[in-house]
């Protein structure tokens, strides 16, 4: 009868070097990024008259909009721009613009006010020629871009460790410790924030007495979830080494 072997012993388990987690980058970016979707109308209607051949002949009727639309999203984005639209704001703004609509309802009915303002609309024609749309379209998309090559020098980093404040182009650093560090967010304008989710972050740094702002973080409530995760993991690193202690 043939003995069986015993079971050879499985390799013993390498220990598990800790992984550094990673760090947060945030970039704080200048009010002029809300213009995004005027470049956005300029870049579409200089195709579309390019397109259409509007620079040799003319704009064609289906195209004689697009120079009313192009003041219309100019004005409203310059809105958003100018102003900042709180809660309260923007609230009463709604409620002014639904009590504007019922009250043409109302003057319609009595004076028919409506069709007026369909002739007025009507005999409105603004037009931007082909030149114009692509001129425009090149000058802001040249400042998006300087915009954002500069985003590439100024930003944040949040580490387990430290904040580093990158800023200039020789490669200058600011750091801080996160030890106590205190983190809010503010969301204080909702047309901003409804453009590209953005908001403000602020720091409260233990060994300084002035706080970090950084103003039109995007998407800054991923932001916000992933420092705090970050901060979370600290804070759980202290305890442990408080208990070995």
């Amino acid at each position: 009868m043939t003995e069986t072997p015993p079971p050879a012993a499985a390799p013993a388990a390498e220990p598990q070097t800790p992984t550094e987690p990673p760090s947060v980058i945030i970039r704080p970016w200048p009010k002029v990024i809300f213009l995004y979707p005027v470049f956005i109308c300029a870049t579409l209607f200089w195709i579309f008259s390019w397109l259409s051949g509007a620079s040799e002949n003319g704009y064609p009727e289906r195209f004689q909009w697009m120079g009313n639309t192009f003041l219309l999203v100019v004005f409203i984005n310059f809105m958003v721009f100018a102003f900042d639209f709180s809660r309260i704001k923007s609230i009463t703004i709604l409620l002014g613009f639904v009590a504007a609509i019922f009250a043409l309802f109302w003057a319609n009915e009595n004076w028919e006010v409506v069709a007026s303002l369909k002739n007025w609309a009507s005999a409105v024609n603004i037009q931007m020629n082909t030149w114009f749309y692509g001129s425009f379209s090149v000058m802001m998309g040249f400042i998006l871009l300087l915009v954002l090559i500069n985003t590439r020098f100024n930003y944040y980093e949040v580490n387990h460790r430290e904040i580093l404040h990158h800023h200039g182009y020789l490669g200058d650093v600011t750091r801080m410790p996160t030890t106590g560090l205190r983190l809010n967010k503010e969301i204080y304008d909702l047309m901003e924030f409804l453009l590209l989710r953005s908001g403000r972050l602020i720091f409260y740094p233990s060994t300084s007495r002035e706080a970090i702002v950084i103003d039109n973080v995007l998407n800054v409530n991923h932001a916000e979830d992933r420092i705090k995760d970050l901060l979370s993991v600290v804070a759980v690193r202290m305890t442990d080494m408080q208990a070995e202690g």
